[in-house]
């Protein structure tokens, strides 16, 4: 069962590691999304990126519909912060998002729900000139990250690689503001520096460097 299964685990990591940070994944189903509520209330394990990770580039399913209301109501109100798409930002809010105000009013709701702050990434927007996140702290302060379009189909982990890189730089003290920005700039660098595997949409590149001051 995942619940006694997790319970384990989590309280093998709380009493042997000092966690600074952590992120969520793919949770499948709603068993799985309690039970990680439920570890997260208990064991303190820092600040809480919540990627809700729900639907897959290809368009196929990665979270039960019974579980998406789980992670909307008892798992992102945990989150320090919250980092959907444009898909899952219309699952999470209910809204159709389709213009950068849009973004933006979805981004509220998403902290009216809780979550401390917010991202919600526009790359699903087909513009060929930028691909523009809308960034929402806890503090009311707000602004825009873009980033140029590349010509590559290698962009196969992009929500998985801003998020654990957003939740490592917490992890060594970073404010959110200097994470996120961190996390943007590096996912640029993996795509603008990308290689070439296999066929459809490829791997970023993890070895790529960031350039210049991010901040």
């Amino acid at each position: 069962m995942p619940s006694q299964c997790q319970s384990r685990w989590y309280a093998a990591l709380a009493s042997d590691l000092k966690i600074r940070a952590c992120k969520t994944g793919m949770l499948a189903d709603a068993d799985h999304v309690r039970a990680v509520v439920r570890n997260l209330k208990k064991y303190d394990f820092g600040p809480l990126t919540v990627d809700p990770v729900m639907i897959a580039k290809g368009g196929a399913p990665l979270l039960s519909e019974d579980a998406i209301s789980v992670v909307r109501d008892e798992l992102v109100p945990l989150a320090d912060l919250v980092t959907p798409n444009l898909p899952e930002a219309e699952k999470l809010t209910g809204m159709t998002i389709t213009t950068e105000d849009e973004m933006v009013a979805a981004g509220k709701r998403l902290q009216d729900m809780g979550a401390k702050n917010v991202i919600v990434k526009g790359g699903h927007f087909n513009s060929e000139a930028a691909a523009n996140d809308f960034v929402l702290l806890a503090d009311g302060r707000h602004f825009w990250l873009t980033a140029p379009r590349v010509a590559t189909h290698n962009t196969h982990g992009t929500g998985d690689t801003i998020s654990a890189c957003i939740t490592a730089e917490l992890a060594k003290g970073r404010s959110m503001e200097e994470a996120i920005r961190t996390g943007k700039a590096y996912v640029e660098a993996t795509i603008r520096d990308g290689i070439n595997v296999g066929h459809g949409h490829g791997p970023l590149n993890h070895w790529a460097q960031i350039e210049g001051d991010v901040q």
